[in-house]
């Protein structure tokens, strides 16, 4: 999930069709002093524009045709095509994966016979079904979304003192772009970030990242992502429904804290940018799990603490292993020991792949994206247990949406937290992503 500086937030202040040329100008700006990572990846570049004028008008069109008389059904009609559209993209993925099992066995000359001929045919044939039932869907589907996630926002105390949502939820259903991530090598720092086309290929991305370490000596590292902060918001839909309405809500903070404080300062650190994503996500789970119970009727169960590794030590936790490959890959980039660090990472990564942890390149630029979410297994920072401190002494989600919206710097959220302690005594929750001494 990410927020995005080249945006579509304003348009919830400004006429979309003056906002629309006023990003027109931004944008032929900034073509005049791209930066050799931006030159580099110009080819696979995401059409942000493009997308943006596509968008906006057909969904406030669908929004103005919904509120006609003949509009949606019933909420429970509407809930049940929500939960039907997530349906369809299982059932779509699971064809999908089949039908690319019976290319390669094709391919390898394994498929022989006219029954797997047909198969073939008949998967292509239910998926054009499928493809064309969901997307007739998709229109009303995310208007329910959207309604489902303000009303539990508003339920929060999150509404302006004109008693409206501000920013609306605004939410489109599609194949997010992916991003690219750079960073120094003698050090794990988010340098730069480029969106990139949705459907660039494997070898296509691994061409960018040599290319990038090839010339300007960076690391580099192409990846997925849920969604983007854009207006409307690009929340993908290739996931489940709980995934989907976390990253909707997700987004939406993002939008939401631009007006305020947090938002405004969201790039003037590598720390606030981790304090801004780590409290998204943490309210963005709350509220997007709130949201799915109310749609599905679904309580969800928190899973079981995995056993202790000296009950089972041939278990293989994601977490402590990545926390110590952080912290030993941060020691020899602190002793100037670059290749070492790369070599080391790169054996840790085949020991992530063997135990199934599909991994497809571990540098510097991975842990600099991964480690901006405190939460993470790949972060060491300790705001991401500062800012759970902070949720357990808020007194609701919305308490704490607000309270973190204030925080301009992160001086001022370290004093708010030292003040925590102060008032409820105690020590604050391990910091996420760290690994407790042995």
């Amino acid at each position: 999930m990410l927020c995005w500086k080249q945006d579509m937030r304003r348009l919830t202040r400004v006429p979309a069709a003056f906002f629309l040329a006023l990003l027109l100008f931004l944008v032929a700006g900034d073509a005049l002093r791209l930066s050799p990572v931006e030159l580099a990846s110009a080819p696979y570049r995401y059409a942000l524009l493009e997308w943006e004028i596509s968008h906006v008008p057909d969904k406030w069109a669908h929004k103005l045709r919904s509120i006609l008389p003949m509009g949606p059904g019933s909420r429970g009609e509407r809930l049940e095509d929500l939960q039907r559209y997530f349906r369809l993209g299982q059932e779509i993925r699971s064809l999908e994966r089949e039908q690319e099992q019976i290319r390669i066995r094709a391919g390898l000359g394994a498929v022989e016979g006219r029954e797997e001929a047909d198969r073939g045919a008949a998967l292509s044939e239910r998926l054009r079904e499928l493809r064309r039932t969901r997307s007739a869907l998709r229109a009303d589907v995310e208007e329910t979304l959207e309604t489902e996630v303000g009303n539990a926002l508003s339920a929060e105390g999150l509404k302006s003192p004109v008693g409206l949502l501000l920013p609306p939820v605004d939410v489109a259903l599609t194949r997010p772009p992916r991003v690219l991530v750079v960073s120094p090598r003698a050090t794990i720092e988010r340098s730069e970030g480029v969106l990139l086309q949705a459907d660039m290929g494997i070898d296509a991305m691994e061409a960018l990242e040599e290319k990038i370490l090839r010339e300007q000596d960076m690391a580099a590292l192409v990846v997925n992502i849920g969604g983007v902060a854009t207006y409307p918001t690009i929340v993908t839909d290739n996931t489940s429904l709980r995934f989907a309405l976390r990253t909707a809500v997700h987004e939406w903070l993002h939008a939401y804290w631009f007006f305020r404080p947090l938002g405004w300062n969201i790039f003037s650190s590598p720390e606030m940018n981790t304090l801004n994503e780590t409290a998204a996500s943490l309210a963005g789970d709350e509220v997007g799990d709130r949201v799915f119970e109310a749609v599905t009727g679904q309580t969800i169960e928190d899973p079981p603490p995995p056993p202790p590794r000296e009950e089972d030590p041939d278990r293989f936790d994601f977490r402590a292993e990545m926390g110590e490959t952080r912290l030993e890959v941060d020691r020899l980039l602190e002793e100037g020991r670059v290749d070492e660090a790369e070599g080391y990472m790169e054996e840790r990564r085949r020991v992530f792949v063997d135990n199934g942890y599909n991994i497809r390149k571990l540098n510097q630029a991975y842990f600099a994206f991964h480690g901006s979410y405190g939460d993470s297994p790949a972060s060491v920072s300790p705001i991401g247990g500062q800012v759970e401190r902070v949720r357990e002494t808020s007194a609701s989600v919305g308490d704490f949406i607000r309270t973190m919206s204030r925080f301009g710097n992160i001086q001022e959220f370290s004093d708010y937290v030292s003040s925590l302690e102060g008032a409820h005594g105690g020590a604050s929750e391990p910091a996420a992503g760290t690994v407790p001494a042995s």
